[in-house]
């Protein structure tokens, strides 16, 4: 059963009264995996820029691939190139951002209980030990990326990544006119190839995963846990 505080929330959703999903209501999507494989993202030829705490090559799935340099191509027509700041994350990779993000949430609430601090954490990265709820990242279909001009430096998108404030949330209310102007540029063109945005975090969108068929209100998600290459 669900708690009656998230229907509520569920409902503000609905009405667009609020932006982002309950977690629960997003783990609750069921999963019917397409068996697409992963692809290695051909960043050099698409002249799409990799964040350097990145470990190269880095793996999408095939449509997630084909939209992404789509968007590339696009974006070089207007003079702007992609720069990717994390995609498909293996076991191992997603049990290192969790404790890193675990640690943090440690020492920015300190005092608070064990159970508080992991659902805290929850918020941000995907518990890899909870393999009902795989975080995007560990389906191949979820990306964090951002604009940059043609030398690579990042347009101004009101906060740097993973700086968690007010100022994260895709339609924050604090920033100025020309943030907005760039976040609509990323917001716009993603959502034109299908791809749905976490308003909790301006940089990260996913398809095909069950944050995307939640918020594009789909019954079943086609991308489920992905346990590696080829595999």
């Amino acid at each position: 059963m669900i708690e009656y505080k998230v229907w509520i929330n569920y409902i503000l959703f609905k009405l667009h009264i609020r932006k982002i999903l309950p977690n629960k209501i997003i783990n609750r999507v069921k999963v019917k995996e397409c068996g697409e494989e992963l692809q290695e993202v051909e960043t050099k030829k698409y002249r799409i820029i990799v964040d350097k705490r990145m470990k190269e090559p880095i793996f999408l799935r095939k449509s997630v691939c084909e939209k992404i340099y789509k968007l590339a191509e696009d974006l070089l027509k207007e003079n702007l190139r992609i720069k990717i700041y994390d995609a498909y994350r293996s076991k191992e990779e997603q049990e290192q951002s969790w404790e890193k993000r675990l640690e943090e949430t440690k020492k920015e609430n300190p005092g608070l209980p064990p159970e508080e601090i992991e659902r805290l954490t929850n918020l941000k990265v995907a518990n890899p030990k909870d393999l009902k709820n795989v975080g995007g990242h560990q389906t191949g279909g979820a990306i964090d990326l951002t604009i940059t001009d043609l030398d690579g430096n990042e347009l101004d998108m009101g906060t740097k990544y993973e700086e968690y404030n007010e100022n994260t949330k895709t339609y924050s209310k604090n920033i100025n006119s020309n943030v907005i102007k760039n976040r609509e540029i990323l917001l716009n063109k993603m959502q034109k190839l299908g791809f749905a945005n976490f308003p909790a975090e301006w940089w990260h969108f996913c398809y095909g995963d069950k944050m995307w068929a939640a918020y594009k209100s789909k019954k079943t998600a086609f991308y489920g846990y992905k346990r590696g290459i080829n595999i």
